[in-house]
């Protein structure tokens, strides 16, 4: 993803900011810049030994990739729309169930 994003990680501090690092210009195209932040975030979750926190969407009918970055890590699904989408069907099922 850095490579395709043509990424060049430098390490820059201006006005009351600290030391950060860029990976992309900013002027570079709105995916591109989020293609390599994406990528950037994903390697600090990596190198924090963080792995666990990676999971794959819930939902039975998405293959999407979760990142829980929550405190009691209880994310299940890779969006909200799939969160719905699930409790959707969830409630349609009971309602079938409690009908029969």
């Amino acid at each position: 993803m850095l490579a395709e994003g043509g990424a060049v990680p430098q390490l820059v501090r201006h006005g009351d900011i600290d030391w950060h690092i860029h990976a992309v210009s900013p002027d570079a195209p709105l995916d591109t810049r989020i293609l390599v932040e994406t990528a950037m975030a994903m390697i600090d979750v990596i190198r924090a030994d963080e792995m666990s926190r990676f999971s794959v969407c819930a939902d039975a009918d998405c293959d999407g990739v979760v990142l829980d970055l929550s405190r009691n890590r209880s994310r299940k699904f890779c969006s909200t729309a799939c969160g719905n989408r699930s409790a959707v069907a969830a409630y349609r099922s009971r309602q079938r169930e409690s009908v029969n």
